[in-house]
């Protein structure tokens, strides 16, 4: 099973606040209130990571909150792809990005940066996007609304657990999708930060991509292998209790 500590398995409840993102079970119709944990990166090289700073306002207003996190957007698809949580004060944040070198489904030319925050108990995604910069620093004000927790990111059925083969923990770095049909709705990357060993994956719905239908069955794929377990269903806004995946 995946390996969880203090800051725990993806998305628990505010009791458990360090807990990973998107575990915790929510309605149909929201989010989940708990926030995602650290993302963090599946080798030590960083050639592609960039460092988003800037200023952030929520209605308008600069705002302090204990974590400001990000995701990358490409083709239809959202993938997690901070390298840590880090907090923002008075409206101040810095926020390190892996990029695709480092975690699949993450920054590259073309992508785009959403961030997210948490405020008034809820995840709270920026109304605006950054294009993945050409330099190793970028400049970013995100806007965060209330109003509109979701901001410019589409509804998600979000994913998390280990992943194994024959039994044992694949390496960090190996590739985790999620298909409907021959459409890929989802790509991420086998992390660890030490509490935590596995995948974190965002599918997507059929606002963002038109094939990755509401409530089909979502195939796994771990480095292109079928994984089981095959009786998933894509059911964005939603989250899941953990799924280890398995390939014979």
């Amino acid at each position: 099973m995946a390996r969880a500590g203090l800051s725990g398995v993806v998305h628990r409840t505010l009791t458990l606040v360090i807990a990973l993102a998107l575990l915790a079970a929510c309605s149909s119709g929201s989010r989940s209130t708990s926030p995602p944990r650290t993302v963090t990166s599946t080798t030590a090289a960083g050639a592609d990571r960039v460092i988003v700073r800037g200023s952030a306002t929520l209605d308008g207003r600069p705002f302090d909150s204990r974590w400001v996190g990000a995701v990358a957007m490409r083709s239809g698809l959202v993938t997690p792809c901070q390298f840590a949580l880090t907090p923002v004060t008075h409206g101040d944040y810095a926020v390190a990005v892996l990029g695709e070198g480092e975690a699949s489904g993450c920054g590259a030319p073309g992508a785009r940066i959403a961030l997210w925050t948490y405020a008034g108990d809820k995840i709270v995604y920026s109304t605006n996007t950054l294009e993945w910069p050409s330099t190793r620093t970028a400049e970013f004000a995100p806007r965060y609304s209330s109003a509109t927790p979701a901001g410019v990111v589409p509804a998600l059925a979000q994913f998390n657990g280990g992943v194994f083969e024959g039994g044992v923990e694949v390496p960090l770095g190996t590739k985790v999708e999620a298909f409907v049909g021959s459409t890929r709705c989802g790509v991420a990357s086998v992390r660890s930060d030490g509490d935590f060993t596995g995948y974190i994956l965002d599918v997507v719905g059929p606002e963002s991509i038109p094939s990755c239908t509401r409530g089909a069955p979502i195939a796994f794929r771990v480095n292109g292998k079928t994984a089981t377990p095959t009786n998933v269903t894509n059911t964005p806004p939603g989250v899941r209790d953990s799924v280890d995946l398995m390939v014979q």
